[in-house]
This record gives C-alpha cells, sequence and structure tokens, in this order.
C-alpha cells in the first residue's frame, strides 16, 4: 500500500503515464556560462605545460644519490637531477663551454673510479707499500675536491638557459634566431605608417633593417660536377671491364650466369654465399662431407687397383656367353612379345569361359544330386500312400461287415 502522507500532493498527475525523462531545455537556458567568484583567500597558479615539459627534458633520477640524514651544516638536497644526453666534440672539431665542462665531469668521474680501483688492489696486496696507498688516498681527495668545485659550479645560472641552450645545439638556436628575425621583419611591416605621397612614389631603398635574397649561378661549377660525374663513370665501366674482361664469350658466360639480372644482384648473392660458407657450422659440415667423400673415392681406388677375384670373372664370363647366345633371339623377341600383347585378351577370354564352364558342371551335378533325393523322396511318398489305401481298404471292409452283422 502506498503511503497516505503522498496523497493529494500538488503537482502529481494520477490520470497521465509516469514519466522519467524530461524535455530539453528551452534554447535561450541552455548556454548558461557558469563564472567562478573571485575570492582574495583563494590562491590561483597559473602553470604552463609546456615550460614544465622544457624544464624536466632529458632529465632523469639518479637512485645512486646518498640525501640520508646525516649531521652536516648544509642539509642534502635529495635526488640531483642530471641530463639524459652528453655529446662530446669529435676528433678535430672545436669544442663548446658546454662540451668541455661536460667532458671535464665524465674524465673526472672515470679518473676517481680508477684510483678507486687502485686503492682496492692496494689494500688487497699485502706486499704494497703504504706511500703508495698514501698516495692513492691524497690523489682521489684532490680528484673529489675537484669534482666538487666543478659540481658546485651552476653553468645554466653562469650562463642563463638562452645561452645555455643555443651553445647545446646552435643550429635550433641559429633557426629561432632567423624566425624571430622574420617575425621582427613581420611586425615592421604590417604597422601603418604616416607617409606623403611623395615618399609614396619614391623609390625604396633596401636598409638593416630589410631583407636581401641573392641567386647566384656558376655554370664553370655545374660543368665541372658533370665532368666529375662522366668521369666517375668511366672510371667504374674500366674497372668493371677490367675484371670481366671485353671479350664476347665472357659477356655470354656473364649473361648465363646472372639469368637476366644486375650485376650488383649477382654480387649480392654470392657475398650471401660467401658469407654462408665462412659460418663455422657450414665450414664444419663441408669439412664433413670432403672427408667422407675422400674415404669413398680411397676405397674405390683400392678397389680398383686390387686383385681380381675368380668368382666375379666367372660370372661375368657366363654372363656374356649368355649375350651372346640370344643375340640371335634378340631380333625375334619383339615380335614375340607383341603377338604375346595381343593374344592377351583371347587368353582371358578363355580363362573366362573355363572358369563359367567349370561353375556350370558344379551346378549341373548339384542339380543331378537334389533330382536323385527327390526320386527317392517320391518313392517313399508313394510306398506310404500305397500302404495307407490298404489300411483304408481293410477298415472299410471291417466296417461293412459290421454293418451287414448289424442288419441281419
Amino acid at each position: 500500500m502506498a503511503d497516505p502522507k503522498y496523497a493529494n500532493l500538488p503537482g502529481i498527475a494520477y490520470d497521465q503515464p509516469d514519466v522519467y525523462e524530461t524535455d530539453d531545455l528551452p534554447e535561450a537556458d541552455q548556454n548558461d556560462e557558469t563564472f567562478e567568484e573571485e575570492n582574495e583567500c583563494i590562491e590561483r597558479l597559473h602553470l604552463s605545460a609546456a615550460d614544465s615539459y622544457l624544464k624536466f627534458k632529458d632529465k632523469q633520477l639518479s637512485g645512486t644519490v646518498d640525501f640520508s640524514d646525516r649531521l652536516k651544516k648544509v642539509p642534502n638536497r635529495g635526488y640531483d637531477a642530471r641530463s639524459g644526453v652528453w655529446e662530446l666534440a669529435g676528433e678535430g672539431e672545436k669544442e663548446t663551454i658546454l662540451q668541455k665542462y661536460q667532458r671535464l665531469q665524465c674524465e673526472m668521474k672515470e679518473f676517481l673510479e680508477e684510483v678507486e680501483a687502485l686503492k682496492v688492489e692496494a689494500k688487497g696486496d699485502k706486499k704494497g707499500s703504504a706511500d703508495e696507498a698514501a698516495g692513492y688516498k691524497a690523489l682521489a681527495a684532490n680528484i673529489e675536491r675537484a669534482q666538487k668545485q666543478l659540481s658546485e659550479f651552476r653553468l645554466e645560472e653562469t650562463l642563463g638557459p638562452e645561452l645555455l641552450a643555443s651553445l647545446k645545439d646552435p643550429e635550433t638556436a641559429q633557426i629561432k634566431k632567423l624566425f624571430a628575425h622574420f617575425e621582427t621583419y613581420k611586425q615592421k611591416s604590417t604597422k601603418p605608417t604616416s607617409v606623403s605621397s611623395k615618399q609614396k612614389t619614391a623609390p625604396a631603398v633596401s636598409g638593416g633593417d630589410g631583407l636581401q635574397y641573392q641567386l647566384r649561378y656558376r655554370p664553370e661549377q655545374s660543368q665541372l660536377q658533370q665532368t666529375s660525374r662522366v668521369t666517375d663513370l668511366e672510371q667504374r665501366l674500366n674497372k668493371l671491364e677490367s675484371i670481366l674482361g671485353t671479350s664476347n664469350e665472357n659477356m655470354a658466360r656473364l649473361g648465363s650466369t646472372i639469368h637476366n639480372q644486375s650485376i650488383t644482384e649477382a654480387v649480392e648473392k654470392l657475398e650471401s654465399r660467401y658469407a654462408l660458407l665462412l659460418e663455422p657450422s657450414q665450414i664444419e659440415t663441408a669439412e664433413a662431407r670432403l672427408t667422407g667423400l675422400a674415404s669413398k673415392l680411397d676405397s674405390v681406388a683400392e678397389k680398383v687397383n686390387g686383385q681380381s677375384d675368380p668368382e666375379k670373372d666367372a660370372k661375368v664370363t657366363e654372363l656374356y656367353e649368355l649375350v651372346k647366345k640370344t643375340e640371335s633371339i634378340s631380333s625375334i623377341l619383339p615380335q614375340t612379345i607383341r603377338r604375346l600383347t595381343a593374344l592377351e585378351s583371347l587368353h582371358r577370354e578363355a580363362s573366362e569361359f573355363s572358369s563359367s564352364l567349370a561353375k556350370l558342371e558344379a551346378f549341373q551335378l548339384k542339380i543331378a544330386s537334389s533330382l536323385e533325393g527327390n526320386e527317392k523322396l517320391l518313392q517313399s511318398v508313394n510306398k506310404g500312400f500305397a500302404e495307407n489305401i490298404e489300411t483304408v481298404q481293410k477298415n472299410m471292409a471291417g466296417i461293412d461287415q459290421r454293418i451287414a452283422a448289424l442288419k441281419k
């Protein structure tokens, strides 16, 4: 039962079906914008995701940094964020300040690790002198002090992030600088200027703020490049001719070998086969096969060079004589084979007829035996009928006598 306290409430239609979905709001009420109230007690931080990404880009955490609680004048700083990739200058290239700073850090770290290893070896070696161990210890202390000074020297704070970025990637910095010049020139060209009609008709003079494009063409340079390409091609052709030869036989042999393929593909196939043959497993397999083949050749040579078997010679002689005897028959043998092949069907039909005749004879014998049995059965039936008739006649005679006796 429904709760009576909800009965007769206003706004409820009892004579209509229940609807659990409402219509959309009017169009005027659909785009209500919500505004957050400004409050001085609430601090709103404006964070830039792009700046955060650039700040923490190429940074990683080192788990080997010790920031445990110890009694120090300066508190520990926790994890030290280090750059992920350091690029050193190549041989003959000029080092930048950043590359020199990174190289010094790497070399000091490697030198400190080598000194620590030497200290451990000196401790493990009982014969080592105490002076050598003390020297290693002092050297390690000096290197640690220098490394500490180098780490305390904040290159980013000293040079600034923009200059450090330009030193890290000079090409990108030059591109950014060029785009900045383009932007400044674009802004200057779009600014409205109040000039007179005389100034508008005056010829434009390229000042320091303008952009100048120069296109230079050197025909002798392009001709030299084309000549160098032709010379390179001729050298390659001469090299191919010296390797392959210029005779028609060699060219025909080369065409039959590569099978409508380019020389590069044929050389690549040969290189792949050669690399496959140089594998240790393939060499061992080929060596095993060659060893087996050599043993077989040795056995064949021994059999050829050894003494002949008299029994085998006698059999070979006998076979030779038999072949000589059958030479006269060999001319008639194909005709005989053809005749036998032609008579094959006749022989097959004759064999089928003989088999059917044998079946017929067996069936005839079976019928004769069944007829004999039926004849014996008929004789026994006739004999039984005769005996029964005689018995019936005797019974009828006895009945007649009894009837006659009764009539008297």
